[in-house]
């Protein structure tokens, strides 16, 4: 049974002493991984192995792994296409259920249980800042389509999906990873758009990652980020669209959510909001009082106590769904069987005459470097 719901980040490309202690001691539900991770296919498959072979109880191993400008493997594969280019070339369903093959085999064979992705938004007029090139169209149709298609090609391949960003940044007025972006829409507009793809894909993925956008005419406190409130992460999510699975939180480092409290502050708070997995992916120093911070909080408290066992059994039930989807694809067979399979699916991009196929280097945004906080490894 789980025990913990806390999803952490790494340091570097081998585990510090610290982090062999915090899973050792009280593993974490989840570990997220990052560029700053990966160095080669090697190194990556005995990193996770030491995760897993480390911990007292195997921690689920997460990627965001989307292609285009976050691709956290390019280093190991041929550059694979942002989810934007599906909706310019032919045969665009086939192609994006193909990217989730691929992207499916790659995290298989290291041992990965999630992919946190696809990206369901759907886009605006104007590009919200960091969802560039990320999404799947413009309407919730194609959305639903083309990421329903991803999602498939995913599974297939024995990794689990999470929709992201609940209930919607695709017309945010900013980034969330560097402050609050403000989603300005009714409850009626989110129903008929932005929450569609959610409802329609939310009960074959199993798991829904909450965004930390701010609706200012859903939730009474215009300064609440969907993340921190009950009105959006459970009332509407649940009742308002029937969802059952594992709420994810998006990163909690991020400063549209983390300049409102202390970690401890806003970690409670969105546990209470109805988050299931909260991640804080960076400052991984932080966990062990985190975690004995939320333990204190259950034993004193009922309703943290009563919310937290409501958090463990959807976790529980997502593990479970996680092992049914490994079960159905053994590991892939060898690292080389997953590069040609990466490479075949690049060339049959090209010739499908699709505008893009790789994002050169140069053109990947890069966030600024101004300590470790969750806003630098996004891409």
């Amino acid at each position: 049974m789980t025990t913990d719901v806390f999803g952490i980040g790494l340091t570097g490309k081998s585990l510090t002493d610290l982090e062999r202690r915090i899973l050792r001691e009280n593993s974490p539900y989840a570990v997220v991984l990052f560029g700053r991770n990966i160095a080669s296919a090697e190194q990556l498959v005995e990193l996770i192995a030491e995760v897993k072979g480390v911990a007292r109880k195997a921690p689920l191993i997460m990627i965001d792994q989307e292609g285009g400008r976050v691709d956290r493997v390019r280093n190991l594969i041929p550059g694979l296409p942002s989810a934007e280019a599906f909706a310019e070339g032919e045969r665009a369903a086939e192609l994006a259920a193909s990217l989730g093959h691929v992207t499916g085999s790659v995290l298989r064979y290291f041992d990965m249980e999630v992919d946190l992705a696809p990206v369901v938004d759907v886009r605006g007029d104007v590009p919200t800042k960091g969802l560039e090139r990320r999404t799947f169209g413009r309407d919730p149709e194609t959305v639903i389509e083309l990421a329903g298609a991803f999602m498939d090609g995913l599974h297939r391949a024995g990794v689990a999906s999470c929709l992201k960003h609940w209930p919607g940044i695709g017309q945010g007025s900013a980034d969330p990873h560097y402050g609050a972006t403000i989603i300005d829409s009714t409850l009626d507009e989110l129903m008929r758009r932005d929450l569609v793809p959610f409802q329609r894909l939310g009960r074959d993925a199993g798991a829904i990652m909450i965004g930390h956008g701010n609706y200012p005419q859903v939730e009474e406190d215009p300064d609440l980020p969907a993340s921190l409130s009950w009105r959006l992460t459970t009332d509407l999510l649940r009742n308002g669209i029937g969802f059952d699975g594992v709420a994810v939180s998006d990163d909690m480092e991020m400063h549209a959510v983390s300049d409102l409290g202390s970690y401890e502050d806003i970690s409670e708070r969105a546990l209470m909001a109805g988050n299931d997995v909260i991640l804080f992916c960076s400052h991984t120093e932080r966990t062990p009082d985190l975690q004995e911070y939320l333990r204190k909080r259950v034993e004193e408290d009922e309703r943290v106590r009563a919310r937290f066992e409501e958090a463990v059994h959807r976790c529980d039930a997502y593990r479970a769904h996680c092992e049914r989807l490994r079960a159905a694809a053994p590991r892939p067979a060898s690292w080389d069987a997953v590069v040609e399979e990466a490479a075949q699916f690049v060339d049959e991009f090209r010739s499908a005459r699709v505008a893009e196929t790789v994002v050169p280097e140069h053109d990947r945004r890069q966030a600024p470097r101004k300590g470790r906080t969750g806003r630098e490894e996004w891409t």
